[in-house]
């Protein structure tokens, strides 16, 4: 197969195809996912050929095509972002279901009506954006209960 980019667009290739791998490995250990990092080598490698050699590194060890650290710290503010994000729409989510659970007390799960609990973790979804958006974590604390 044959691909053929601008400069530019080989450049966004390579930000999208680091920040793919990142999104899928860097959050494991074990059980890493090596069949992504040797796309991420087959990328990388033509980057000198693109003129973007202060893009990639070869790891000498391991011979393998690298993002430069430069490259890298470049693209960590789409990191940050993602992980905001993230973060706070699983944060509203889970109390507002939690909250929406309650509602319903002692009853089975699979006997709550899905119309009428999405009703009522909607309504918490507001509460909790508007709490988040105004306060952030200020008034939120854990309360052990014995």
């Amino acid at each position: 197969m044959e691909l053929n980019l601008s400069r530019e667009q080989y450049e966004k290739l390579l930000e999208l195809v680091y920040l793919g791998n990142w999104l899928i490995n860097a959050y494991r250990t074990d059980d890493y996912l090596e069949d992504y990092a040797e796309v991420v080598s087959l990328v990388f490698s033509q980057a000198e050929k693109a003129g973007l050699e202060d893009k990639a590194v070869k790891d000498q060890m391991g011979g393998r095509y690298l993002p430069s650290f430069d490259f890298e710290e470049s693209l960590h503010d789409y990191i940050s972002e993602y992980d905001s994000y993230c973060f706070w729409e699983e944060f509203i989510n889970r109390l507002a279901e939690r909250e929406a659970i309650k509602e319903f007390g002692s009853l089975p799960l699979d006997k709550i009506d899905l119309d009428e609990f999405l009703e009522k973790k909607n309504k918490y979804l507001r509460i909790y954006e508007q709490e988040v958006e105004e306060n952030g974590l200020k008034n939120f604390e854990l309360v052990k209960k014995s």
